[in-house]
């Protein structure tokens, strides 16, 4: 978990028990829900939640995140209000099983707004998007004792609540004694408001008189600053000190230069930015879009809040996948940005943020947008990548998840298996006698994951060329390749047929897994079947069905008349009426890596979800690849790795079969 923030931590406190304290704004700019939620996850199973709020509200649909997210959390939430729980932090709170609030405290409601220009229609569609969001509020404030009207009505006014207001409003629960207030990261945000009461207008002390805010400041004070026994050496501090600003000073120029790649008609702010030692990386691309739009107006509609620009890039990634065959023209329907090149999205998200684009080149519109703070045109390109690729792994045809069995790993150590198949038979217990533990020695079939990937890269020339296949197309192959990668680890195991933790072969006689080559016949089917349902452990007779015949294409035809036949096949009669043993009683998977290995060999399993067959083993139980930024976005474009951490073994010898 990431060190805590000077107003935001979340921490485990022992005893299943865990404390959140949110003094921040709600959304990108503040407290993400994506961060949110990776937090909570790192606290593992909690069983009380205690959440404690000052904030003044932020955005809506981060703020519905993480209200979902504290809501399905089967810890027992309780909210203590430290000072301000204003708009949507306010519907935070509502998440919590319980509310105490001070009676000084405050609680603040009112109707989701935004910033918006464009033309009528723009207008009246976000309009309709914000009756949507207030009618998901009022659900979350249907915990208190008001109506949706009364609701609606005190929303629409703003309306600020006491202590003892909200608890008898039903919005808290529980009014504790008076206590100052504490601070949070923002307070200027209240001047937004239209009812702001008057003691918030004046900023608290940094630190409040109260364990909570006492509590922040220790947990995010610097160790350098904490009290020490050990004597101080000033000329080594000093030496450290200098030796740090000089190595941040170094990374700083070089992002600096790398902002203004491309931009060599702005090589004099360049200079500014560099010998300003206060300007930074983020300062500096701010500077150059300002030059950049500088003397133009915006065109085209531009949206400041952030749900509207996501909604743009929505509607964008919507005419991208349609154009690349993964949505369908209806499924997009009316749609601004169809007919639209890659460029021209790139022209609009900057746009959107207020950015001109006149007087610049093609060149200087791409490299703009990749390294726009907002992310608006990288993220479109990064999600559309990331679809194409998991996409092709959903279409990538293998074969091995109809037979093995998959598992889940949480790191890359090495884990051994219990056995399952070899638990033994129950024992007969007299009247009155115990019961006897069975045994289930760890067998010492062992799993190990490893990493697998590639690069690819998407560029500024493929923006401009208007070039979908590099991150459709490439993608989707990656993600395929990846399955595919895991498909040959499957079936290398049948045919390198390597040794099992008993010294012997996965596929050998004293396994009594070994059978006599033979084509596809009955007779041979019904040897396999038997040498398999008479697998024994010690005295035990484990009764393993064959569920599954492996061949190469080039025997599936064969198979499946064996497995489809009403009659004995192979049999030397020709007018043979013998019936067929086997009928119906098992499936056929055919895959070319068997054809590579030999055309007249196959293989029989047990059902993987029933029995130990061969183990397909993830990170974290993640089955589908991973698509990972490489270093970041850059003037000239982004490396991309496709990733797949997966781990194969042999569980047990006795649910396979060979012949040949």
């Amino acid at each position: 978990m990431p060190k805590p923030r000077s107003w935001y931590a979340m921490k485990a406190m022992g005893g299943g028990a865990a404390e959140v304290l949110i003094y921040e704004e709600i959304g990108a700019w503040g407290i993400s829900a994506k961060e949110f939620a990776s937090d909570l996850k790192e606290l593992g199973a909690v069983s009380e939640i205690t959440l404690r709020i000052n904030s003044p509200g932020g955005s809506v649909f981060d703020g519905n995140a993480i209200f979902n997210q504290l809501k399905q959390h089967k810890a027992k939430v309780t909210a203590h209000i430290d000072g301000l729980a204003a708009s949507m932090a306010s519907v935070i709170a509502m998440a919590a099983d319980h509310i105490v609030m001070p009676e000084n405290a405050l609680m603040m409601i009112h109707n989701p707004w935004t910033v918006s220009i464009g033309n009528a229609e723009e207008l009246r569609k976000d309009a309709d998007l914000l009756d949507t969001i207030k009618r998901t509020l009022l659900t979350a404030y249907g915990r208190s004792a008001m109506t949706d009207e009364e609701l609606s009505s005190m929303m629409d006014a703003e309306t600020w609540l006491t202590g003892a207001d909200a608890v008898e409003m039903g919005f808290a629960d529980e009014m504790e004694e008076e206590v100052a207030m504490a601070a949070c990261a923002k307070f200027e945000q209240l001047a937004q408001f239209q009812n702001t009461p008057t003691q918030l207008k004046t900023e608290p002390s940094a630190v409040a008189d109260n364990p909570v805010a006492k509590h922040e400041e220790e947990i995010t004070m610097p160790k350098e600053n904490q009290a020490t026994d050990q004597p101080v050496d000033q000329k080594d501090i000093e030496a450290r000190v200098s030796a740090e600003f000089v190595a941040k000073q170094k990374q700083r120029v070089t992002d600096i230069n790398a902002t203004f790649e491309g931009f060599e008609k702005h090589i004099e702010l360049r200079n500014q930015c560099i010998a300003d030692v206060e300007c930074g990386v983020e300062d500096a691309r701010a500077k150059l879009l300002a030059e950049l739009g500088k003397d133009h107006k915006p065109s085209g509609s531009v949206f400041v809040a952030d749900e509207g620009n996501q909604a743009k890039v929505n509607a964008m990634a919507d005419v991208v996948a349609m154009r690349a065959g993964f949505k369908k023209s209806e499924e997009v329907g009316e749609n601004a940005y169809r007919g639209k090149t890659l460029l021209g999205m790139a022209e609009s998200c900057l746009e959107a943020r207020a950015v001109s684009t006149g007087g610049m080149s093609k060149m200087d519109i791409v490299a703009a947008a990749f390294t726009h703070s907002s992310g608006d045109f990288s993220k479109l390109l990064a999600n559309t990548a990331e679809k194409a690729m998991l996409r092709g792994a959903e279409e990538s045809n293998e074969t091995f998840q109809q037979w093995t069995r998959t598992g889940q790993l949480g790191d890359f150590k090495v884990a051994s298996r219990v056995d399952l198949n070899a638990f033994p038979t129950l024992d007969k217990v007299q009247e009155g006698a115990e019961y006897k533990y069975a045994t289930m020695g760890e067998r010492a079939e062992q799993i190990q994951l490893a990493t697998y990937g590639k690069l690819f890269s998407i560029t500024r020339q493929a923006i401009i060329n208007d070039d979908l296949d590099a991150f459709t197309r490439i993608p989707n192959r990656m993600g395929r390749a990846a399955l595919r990668t895991v498909g040959d680890l499957v079936y290398a195991i049948l045919t390198s047929n390597p040794n099992m933790s008993d010294g012997v072969a996965l596929f050998h006689a004293s396994h009594n897994n070994l059978l006599a080559a033979s084509g596809i016949t009955t007779s041979a089917v019904d040897a396999m079947r038997v040498a398999m349902g008479t697998q024994k452990d010690g005295k035990a007779n484990l009764n393993i069905r064959l569920a599954h015949l492996l061949v190469p294409m080039a025997l599936e035809g064969q198979a499946n008349v064996v497995r489809d036949s009403q009659f004995e096949v192979g049999a030397s009669a020709k007018n043979n009426t013998v019936p067929n043993s086997v009928r119906g009683t098992f499936d056929v998977v055919a895959d070319s890596r068997l054809d590579t290995f030999g055309a007249d060999k196959w293989f029989g399993t047990a059902d993987g979800g029933i029995h130990d067959t061969i183990e397909v083993a993830y990170l974290d139980g993640n089955s589908m690849p991973v698509l990972e930024e490489q270093d970041g976005w850059k003037v000239d474009g982004v490396e991309f790795k496709v990733r797949m951490d997966a781990g194969v073994s042999a569980l047990d010898y006795r649910t396979m079969a060979k012949n040949g």
